[in-house]
């Protein structure tokens, strides 16, 4: 007599959330961009004959007008159909045809996707910060030796409130200022705790940042403005599942103190106590519920790639550190400033890394798809509403900055060929076009298949 062995009831219900989270998500992207399509047609006087969520056989639908809206079984894409935009289509009334289109119409059309993609990400932001978001405050947790912030006379604890009249509640505005500003002397009001805990006394100090090199996101050298400050992060925010840090029995809302008697007042401090040390036994010391204690744990051995992409051994502890938060929120305006500036900066960040992606400076390993992003959409779902919203809008920006690279079969490929177009003042021939849609349909089909493949393996190791 066999026995069935059924999944936890939770485990299920887990899965189901996260399904639900995902297709509801990348349905939004898809409806947005086929929304663009969809719009610029009817603005330009183009009739479109179908507007579909999803590929493959039709699950729902209904006709309005000369459009059928449908529902389709596949739900990785979609399509607005649009008529005679097919070129070996036979079309008897040219009135209201894709292909007797202005060219500037045309590319209207095909840029209106990834347009509304864009608009869309800009219109999440200001949902974000209209409801607020919790951004790191300008708590001072290490101070470099020998460093400006040191020499000023900055220590822990304090809380830089200004500079140069510019009044600062966040760390990332804070980075934002001081890296633009090496060798400018700059005006710093500080905040900092009394004997008195109730109260605190306001300090001026006069800093300069000095230049040096760091190393970005993707690799790169850059010049910044530095201080030698790191904000106060010590609070356990995040404890991994069957990691070190949870065998041992540390918890979310710990405070870590020390590692090995050497304090930790943020990252760099665990670095260098902890992450730099695999296969140690360390003692962590904590503060729980008022009452301190030690943990020990040693560290997994885990080996990464470096900024430089080169090989590297680290200490997996398996715990996430977090920092006092502030609610950074605006009223309409302002919101809709600061969704301006978050759009500009990431989609910036994504054409540098798929610019990157493209000349091999960023791993090919590093490429994802489906199954990642249902990773991911999976676990920004258990962090809240705003965190889910903001992961929408960067594959809003993906997806609009992805389908704009001169590709055959995608938005970009089409606005290349209206472009030559534009300049030569006649159409690329169709045997030109049916060859590049077909180079154009083998490299999305590789890379979907490869972009599988590595999530696959990231599944497996």
């Amino acid at each position: 007599m066999s026995e069935l062995s059924l999944l936890p009831l939770d485990a299920i219900l887990g899965f189901a959330t996260k399904m639900l989270v995902f297709i509801i998500g990348l349905a939004a992207l898809i409806f947005v961009h086929e929304l663009g399509h969809f719009l610029a047609a009817r603005k330009v006087g183009v009739t479109v004959e179908k507007f579909s969520l999803g590929f493959g056989p039709k699950l729902l639908g209904y006709k309005s007008g000369e459009t059928e809206y449908l529902l389709s079984a596949i739900p990785l894409g979609g399509y607005v159909k649009m008529k005679g935009e097919d070129p070996g289509e036979t079309v008897t009334d040219m009135a209201g045809s894709f292909s007797s289109a202005p060219v500037k119409h045309r590319l209207a059309i095909a840029f209106a996707g990834p347009f509304f993609n864009i608009l869309f990400a800009v219109f999440i932001y200001i949902v974000v910060y209209l409801n607020g978001v919790p951004t790191l405050s300008t708590l001072v947790g290490s101070v470099r030796d020998n460093s400006p912030a040191q020499a000023a006379g900055l220590k822990t604890g304090d809380r830089i409130v200004e500079i140069d009249g510019q009044k600062i509640r966040f760390w990332e505005r804070l980075l934002e200022i001081v890296h633009k500003s090496p060798g400018k002397r700059m005006d710093f009001q500080v905040e900092r705790p009394s004997a008195d805990e109730s109260k605190s006394v306001i300090l001026n100090f006069s800093i300069t940042p000095i230049s040096e090199e760091i190393t970005t996101l993707f690799g790169d050298k850059e010049q910044v403005g530095l201080i030698g400050i790191s904000p106060l992060s010590r609070k356990i925010s995040f404890v991994q599942k069957d990691s070190p840090a949870d065998r041992a029995g540390l918890r979310e809302g710990d405070e870590l103190l020390t590692v090995d008697n050497a304090p930790v007042l943020g990252w760099p401090d665990l670095k260098t106590a902890a992450i730099d040390k695999p296969g140690t036994e360390l003692v962590f010391h904590v503060k729980r519920d008022g009452a301190e204690m030690d943990f020990r744990l040693t560290p997994e051995s885990k080996v990464v790639k470096d900024p430089e992409n080169k090989n590297v051994e680290m200490g997996v502890i398996g715990i996430g550190l977090g920092g006092e938060m502030l609610l950074e929120q605006y009223g309409f305006l302002g919101s809709v400033l600061r969704s301006l500036r978050e759009t500009v900066r990431l989609t910036h960040m994504i054409a540098l890394s798929v610019k990157k992606m493209v000349v091999g400076s960023i791993p090919s390993d590093s490429i994802g798809g489906p199954i990642l992003i249902f990773q991911i959409y999976g676990e920004q779902a258990k962090q809240g509403f705003n965190e889910l919203i903001r992961l929408t809008a960067l594959l809003s920006i993906n997806l609009g900055l992805l389908n704009l690279l001169p590709i055959p079969i995608l938005d970009g490929g089409h606005i290349f060929f209206f472009l030559i177009e534009l300049l030569k003042g006649k159409p690329v021939s169709e045997r030109s076009r049916e060859r590049a849609q077909q180079v154009g349909l083998f490299m999305l089909i590789s890379l979907m298949v490869f972009a599988f493949y590595n999530d696959i393996m990231r599944i497996i190791n």
